[in-house]
């Protein structure tokens, strides 16, 4: 059963796109899908490009976006996107936030985290990443969507740290959170055994080696932005992340307790036939986590 009831209620796509619609108005739009005995359309999923014409049509149609993908890279599921940035506004309205501004952790050649935040909530993002394709790719997004002063896309050199390089060139800057989708794949490119045990995607995933997988796999590539945490908690207001295996969301709060970080929270993201989780901890003691609510 599609979970999209779960879903966050001001999310664009609780009420599932009409793809009949976006068919009629976008040619490329049209190649994906299938012709209904009624005469509505649905998507062809075993198409080439299915998720990445997808995902094209949605931002462009729905928030007026136009991204390009990097060759291999990660396609961006956009419904779970803003499930992300929609628990992120629910804690700007709690906490009050003004002139808000984030950083992705890892934004891909897409920076579509960025560029919905910026584009939707008028917020102010940097982006991190690691690849140089993913980089440029990422730039000419930003460029391409005339975003230059409200989205900076920041290329690391070294891939064992997250905010160092940030922060050694930007000492004085701060943020009101941070947000990741972390490597979900272990080193050697498998999944992790716990993940198997849930219902499978009806697509492959996409991305590349540097998108999908960590030595170690996401509790460890997470454990790393706890513990730089611990070093730039005076930069960060909320840490966030994502977290792709149920398991390893108790995994992580006992990362946390271990540092003695005690205020935490966590929270459910649900899209079509598929659950993730995100968790959330700070160490600002006027902003309790337990007290966002949804809505």
């Amino acid at each position: 059963m599609s979970q999209n009831v779960h879903m966050h209620p001001r999310n664009d796509f609780k009420t599932p796109p009409n793809y009949t619609d976006l068919a009629v108005k976008y040619a490329d739009f049209r190649k994906i899908c299938i012709l209904n005995l009624e005469g509505t359309v649905r998507i062809d999923m075993k198409a080439d490009k299915t998720l990445e014409i997808l995902a094209k049509t949605l931002l462009r149609d729905f928030f007026k976006l136009e991204v390009d993908f990097a060759p291999g890279s990660l396609i961006p599921t956009i419904p779970s996107r803003l499930n992300y940035l929609l628990w992120l506004e629910d804690m700007a309205k709690a906490f009050k936030w003004e002139n808000v501004s984030g950083i992705d952790i890892g934004c891909g050649s897409s920076c579509v985290y960025s560029l919905l935040a910026a584009k939707k909530f008028q917020w102010n993002m940097t982006a991190l990443e690691i690849d140089p394709e993913n980089f440029k790719y990422a730039e000419n997004n930003v460029q391409k969507n005339e975003m230059p002063g409200k989205v900076q896309v920041f290329l690391q050199s070294d891939k064992n740290v997250i905010f160092k390089e940030l922060f050694e060139k930007n000492p004085l800057k701060k943020f009101h959170f941070c947000m990741c989708n972390p490597p979900y794949f272990e080193n050697n490119g498998k999944l992790p055994i716990n993940r198997k045990r849930r219902r499978e995607a009806k697509n492959e995933p996409t991305g590349n080696s540097n998108e999908l997988a960590f030595e170690g796999g996401e509790v460890e590539f997470i454990k790393r932005i706890i513990n730089e945490s611990l070093e730039f908690k005076n930069h960060i207001e909320v840490f966030t992340t994502l977290i792709g295996v149920k398991k390893n969301v108790s995994d992580i709060q006992n990362i946390l307790k271990s540092k003695e970080i005690s205020n935490f929270s966590t929270t459910q993201f649900c899209q079509g036939n598929t659950t993730r989780w995100g968790i959330a901890w700070s160490f600002n003691k006027d902003l309790d986590l337990s007290s966002v609510k949804e809505g």
